[in-house]
C-alpha cells in the first residue's frame, strides 16, 4: 500500500441530538436535500427551513435541468439515505455550495465518498467532487431507521471481500489494469473490515453503538480509500456491484442498495468457490432479507441478469474480474437460488 497517499476520511461526528444543532450554524441561504417521507419525520427538528429539495430522479439529464434552483443558496445539507446524500454532493459540486451531510441510516457508504452515483440512461456513473464540512451521525436517528436500511450497509462492506477476490483473479491471469496492480497491503486492509463486521454480528443485528461504529469505520474506508488509493476501486468493489448495476438496468427499479449487492456478493463467492460458512452464519443470524420477493422482483429477473452479466461488464468496460469470463449455466442460477433460500 502506498504510504505517501494518506487515507483521511471526512470529518465525522457521532453523537446524540445532532440534528437540532443544525439550527445554530447554518446559513439562511441553505437548502436541504431529502425525501418527502423523511421531511415529514424530521422537519420539526429544523426551525423555519422552507428551502427543501425532494429527490425524484438520479438521472443526470433531469438534475441538470434543476441546477438554476440552487443559484440563491450558499449551503446545502444532505438529509437521508444514499440518494439524498448523492444528490446533495452533486449540487454542491455543480453550484460550488458548502456541504453538510446528515445520513439518517447506514444503507450505503456514499456519505464518505467524493463522487456522486448518478445515472446516465439508467447506468451508474460516479462523477463530481464534494467534500463536506462535516458528516453528522446521530445514534438515535440511526437506531430509529427501519432495520432494513441499516442492515443494507453490510453490502458496502462485504463487497470488499468479492472485490479483492476479483482483483486476485485478474492478477493471477495477468489481466490487472496497469494503473491498479494488485496490492496485498491494500487488499488486506479491506479484508480486515470484513473480519470486523463478522466479529460484530450481534452488535450489527442490534444496531447498538458498537454495531453502528463498526459499519461507519468500514464505510469511511470504502468511501475514502477509493480516492486515497488513486481512484482505485479494486479493493472495495467487484462482481457484486456489477450484478446490481445490471439488475437495476434490466428491471428499471430502485433498490435498497444492500439487498442486490448482498445477492451479488453470494454470486461472487460461489463463482470464486469462496462462499464460506462464516458468511452463511452471518446471513442466518442477521436475517436481512435478500430474496427477490423482498425486492419486489422475481427469480426470473435474477436469471435474466445472470444471462446478460458478461455482456454488461464487457460493454461498460468495467474492471476485469471473474464476470469477464463468466458463461451462464443453469446450475449456477440454481446454486445461487438454493444458497439464498437456505438462509431463511
Amino acid at each position: 500500500m502506498n504510504t505517501i497517499n494518506n487515507f483521511k476520511p471526512f470529518q465525522t461526528i457521532l453523537g446524540y441530538d445532532l440534528l437540532n444543532e443544525i439550527n445554530n450554524f447554518v446559513s439562511p441561504k441553505t437548502c436541504i436535500v431529502t425525501m418527502q417521507d423523511l421531511w415529514i419525520k424530521f422537519k420539526l427538528n429544523l426551525d423555519n427551513f422552507n428551502n427543501v429539495y425532494f429527490v425524484s430522479s438520479l438521472e443526470e439529464k433531469d438534475l441538470e435541468k434543476q441546477i438554476n434552483e440552487f443559484s440563491n443558496y450558499d449551503t446545502i445539507i444532505g438529509l437521508g439515505g444514499g440518494q439524498a446524500i448523492d444528490i446533495a454532493k452533486y449540487f454542491s459540486w455543480k453550484c460550488n455550495l458548502r456541504l453538510f451531510q446528515f445520513p439518517t441510516s447506514l444503507s450505503v457508504d456514499a456519505v464518505f465518498g467524493h463522487r456522486s452515483g448518478i445515472r446516465r440512461n439508467n447506468i451508474v456513473n460516479y462523477i463530481g467532487w464534494a467534500i463536506p464540512e462535516c458528516v453528522f451521525i446521530d445514534y438515535e436517528i440511526i437506531q430509529q431507521a427501519p432495520k432494513i436500511f441499516n442492515y443494507s450497509g453490510i453490502g458496502d462492506i462485504l463487497c470488499f471481500y468479492t472485490g479483492v477476490l476479483d482483483w486476485k483473479y485478474a492478477d493471477n491471469i495477468n489481466k490487472c489494469e496497469n494503473k491498479w496492480k494488485y496490492d496485498q497491503d491494500l487488499a488486506a486492509k479491506s479484508l480486515s473490515y470484513v473480519d470486523e463486521l463478522l466479529d460484530n454480528t450481534e452488535n450489527i443485528k442490534k444496531i447498538n453503538k458498537q454495531g453502528i461504529d463498526t459499519i461507519v469505520k468500514a464505510h469511511q474506508w470504502g468511501g475514502n480509500s477509493f480516492f486515497s488509493s488513486g481512484w482505485n476501486p479494486r479493493h472495495i468493489e467487484g462482481i457484486e456491484h456489477f450484478f446490481f448495476y445490471n439488475l437495476e438496468l434490466i428491471t428499471k427499479k430502485k433498490f435498497v442498495h444492500g439487498q442486490p449487492v448482498c445477492l451479488g456478493f453470494i454470486l461472487g463467492c460461489l463463482l470464486h468457490n469462496k462462499y464460506e460458512k462464516r458468511f452463511i452464519d452471518f446471513f442466518k443470524k442477521l436475517q436481512f432479507d435478500i430474496r427477490p420477493e423482498a425486492m419486489n422482483i422475481t427469480w426470473s429477473d435474477i436469471d435474466s441478469t445472470l444471462k446478460s452479466l458478461n455482456d454488461f461488464v464487457i460493454k461498460n468496460e468495467l474492471w476485469f474480474g471473474i464476470a469477464n469470463n463468466f458463461s451462464y449455466r443453469n446450475d449456477i442460477f440454481f446454486k445461487l437460488k438454493e444458497s439464498v433460500e437456505n438462509i431463511y
